[in-house]
């Protein structure tokens, strides 16, 4: 009995300690919910007649505490974040042991601690739901930012806004499946783990209310949908507000889908369910996203100290550390890179990335320093196998299969190729290079001499081009008889294979383009010879069949080509003798921008092209990833384009157009990128020679864009001529 009665007094001890000790709720306090389960907001003090639910998390203004309701139990009165009022219980029971509600910090970090990184330093930009629960799909600040353009017929909060103020950005999210560029979808969702409600069926709910729930939406209304919000496909880029190890927490400026699930969406899932959402913070898995941390970017451009290529796939890390870094994104093979130090730190470059400083391993980079002369290179190659590169001491860096390598000097010694690596000449087994490509030399093409007249595909049968010929691809095509073929199935067969191949043998002048022609071939030959090989045909009854054409010796693309014309075709070009092919255009002023930045300088259109100054465009150019001198060499008739020098301005740079017309005369000067010559069609107007805006950014793979609406040209110097760089490869 004396045991009983100890027990029971040290169990009203306990109790009474529990309540003691336990947080007190006070009318106007801000309060969360603390209890692991759902909990229902009724009406009154009573246990039915709810009006809502809240769960763990959830943040509440208390109007009341402790009001005696129903069976005497303990109610708090509290308002919700959507404006609703009601009551909740105090305690889980009667005992009032356990309370639903608690105040203050304590709460909060306790609640807080579910989604707490495990490294701060690393992640410091937390997931705290009891701030961002006012952002959350259904929260009270969804619609606080700038409201979009929209046209559905909707409530306030289904249409599109931006991030509220409030909300501060911590970086960019950009969807990726794995590092090695899987396409595909991302799930998103209303909350980071297990969601407190079903969120999807909430969302049909009130789509059903405003007239726009999908069609064929009840068979999503499952508890695996829950907390489905969207799906995201692979290269979409969200606003940040936070993250951890698991999750990223987005903004997205949602949407309504007007066509109620009738057309299948992007990234869409289970047909039409999931393609309506409220502009809020959703969640992303964190191994889905690259991040640009806002810690990493800056408002100015810095100084580029080297350009380089990325002769792997590249992983850019927020910090040079091998462990202790944030993924940022991939650089693919081959892609650009703008160096900002070119002295390692920890074995990695620092490098300017999307509008940041970011991080990646030199081991893959071939580097070129500023200002330092790339010598001529004999070929153009690609590496056979992933291989290291050595200066013949050491190893100075490391290619995969299929990096761009440019060869100096092919098998100088019988087993090993110089190359160009890393600013200085290196070394590689040639069996280790494939794709050989043969360039031409400035001093190549100045054994052309002087031009003997111009061909210009302009006839109304010249939207079908000119094909051009290498110099190998002219033998074959002799070889095949110029397509004449009447007996030789198997030689048939494989010159149609030939001609489909789209190898660098065969190319094609476009319409309106022009070249410069150096010499003129006639040729003849009988189609039908071969059928007199045809055992039982008498040779004397096959009468010749003489074809007739021209072979022109023309400059395109780069190289000596061959145009192969047969007399008795059309016409897709016409042949203009001597120096007199010219077109007439005006000196207009073209606004091109750069960086934020807008230039206004002389332009020519022609054939819907424009032409600029080249030193125009270096000056443009100057100071960017993308930038170069200009050097003459008259003994070649050549202009050369350094890479990645500062340029020399010679003054009169960037002049506006006078309005006046001028003739613009075809030139026979050849252009050069660090000795090797390339396609550009110039014009020489009043002594100064005009390029095509495209052939140059193209060389230097530099993207150009023109804007329509405000019909500017706009050059984006850190992304590739054709291929998009911001694609990222997750």
């Amino acid at each position: 009995m004396l045991k009983k009665i100890i027990t029971a007094v040290l169990c009203a001890f306990m109790l009474l300690c529990t309540v003691a000790f336990a947080a007190e709720i006070k009318a106007g306090d801000t309060a969360y919910v603390v209890y692991g389960g759902t909990v229902n907001v009724t009406k009154k003090a009573t246990y039915s007649g709810a009006v809502s639910t809240v769960s763990k998390g959830t943040r509440v203004t208390v109007l009341e505490a402790y009001v005696v309701g129903e069976d005497n139990r303990k109610f708090h009165k509290i308002q919700l974040s959507d404006g609703t009022v009601g009551y909740i219980l105090a305690y889980t029971t009667a005992r009032e042991t356990t309370p639903i509600l608690d105040a203050g910090e304590t709460a909060e970090k306790d609640l807080n601690k579910q989604w707490a990184s495990s490294d701060p330093d690393k992640y410091q930009h937390a997931i705290e739901m009891t701030f961002l629960s006012d952002y959350i799909y259904g929260g009270s600040k969804t619609t606080e930012g700038k409201e979009r353009n929209f046209y559905a017929k909707v409530p306030t909060e289904w249409v599109r806004h931006d991030r509220p103020a409030s909300l501060p950005l911590v970086g960019m999210a950009i969807v990726h499946i794995g590092d090695d560029g899987k396409i595909g979808s991302v799930k998103a969702s209303f909350y980071p783990g297990n969601p407190p409600i079903n969120y999807h069926s909430r969302r049909l709910d009130e789509l059903k209310a405003i007239g726009y729930d999908p069609i064929f939406a009840e068979k999503s209304r499952t508890e695996a949908n829950a907390n489905t919000a969207f799906y995201a496909t692979t290269t979409n880029e969200f606003e940040v507000v936070a993250y951890n190890e698991k999750w990223v927490a987005i903004w997205s400026e949602g949407g309504v889908d007007e066509t109620r699930g009738s057309i299948r969406q992007c990234g869409e899932k289970d047909g039409t369910a999931f393609t309506s959402w409220k502009p809020a913070v959703y969640f992303l898995p964190r191994k889905n996203c690259y991040i640009l941390d806002i810690n990493n970017q800056v408002s100015t451009p810095p100084q580029i100290q080297a350009v380089g290529k990325a002769t792997g796939l590249l992983m850019v890390k927020t910090t040079p550390d091998d462990k202790d870094y944030v993924k940022s994104g991939i650089i693919k093979l081959n892609q650009s890179i703008q160096i900002v130090d070119a002295a390692p730190q920890n074995g990695h470059y620092k490098i300017y990335y999307k509008k940041g400083i970011y991080y990646v391993e030199t081991k893959y980079v071939n580097m070129q320093l500023a200002n330092t002369q790339k010598p001529t290179t004999q070929y153009k190659a690609t590496a056979a196998v992933d291989c290291d590169i050595s200066d013949g001491s050491s190893v100075v860096g490391s290619v995969k299969k299929g990096a761009a390598i440019d060869v100096i000097k092919l098998n100088y010694d019988g087993k090993k190729s110089k190359i160009w690596f890393n600013s200085k000449e290196c070394y590689i087994p040639t069996s280790n290079l494939e794709g050989l490509n043969k360039t031409l030399s400035a001093a190549d093409t100045a054994k052309l001499g002087a031009p003997i007249g111009v061909l210009s595909v302009d006839t109304p049968w010249g939207e079908w081009g000119a094909l051009t010929y290498s110099a190998e691809g002219l033998a074959k095509l002799k070889n095949y008889r110029y397509g004449y073929i009447n007996v030789d199935e198997k030689m048939m067969s494989e010159y149609n294979k030939w001609v489909l191949s789209n190898n660098g043998d065969i190319n094609k002048i476009h319409d309106r383009e022009w070249v410069n022609v150096y010499g003129i071939e006639e040729y003849s030959f009988d189609r039908d010879a071969d059928m007199r090989d045809i055992p039982g045909i008498d040779p004397a009854d096959i009468e010749p069949w003489i074809i007739t054409g021209k072979i022109y010796t023309i400059f395109y693309d780069g190289e000596i080509r061959y145009l192969v014309h047969e007399d008795d075709e059309h016409e897709t070009f016409t042949y203009y003798p001597g120096s007199g092919f010219s077109k007439n255009s005006v000196a207009k002023t073209q606004t091109v921008c750069l960086d934020g930045l807008k230039y206004n300088t002389v332009a020519y259109n022609i054939d819907d092209n424009n032409y600029f100054k080249l030193r125009d465009i270096a000056k443009i150019l100057d100071g960017t990833i993308k930038t170069f001198d200009i050097k003459y060499d008259a003994a070649t008739n050549s202009i050369d384009m350094l890479s990645f020098y500062d340029y020399t301005s010679v003054g009169g740079e960037l002049k506006p157009g006078d309005g006046a017309k001028r003739k613009a005369l075809s030139s026979s000067v050849f252009l050069t990128l660090d000795g090797v010559p390339i396609k550009a069609t110039c014009y020489n107007i009043e002594g100064n020679n005009y390029f095509k805006l495209r052939d140059i950014t193209d060389a230097l793979d530099c993207r150009v864009e023109w804007d329509n609406s405000t019909k500017m040209i706009w050059v984006i110097p850190a992304r590739t001529a054709y291929d998009d760089p911001d694609e990222i490869m997750g």
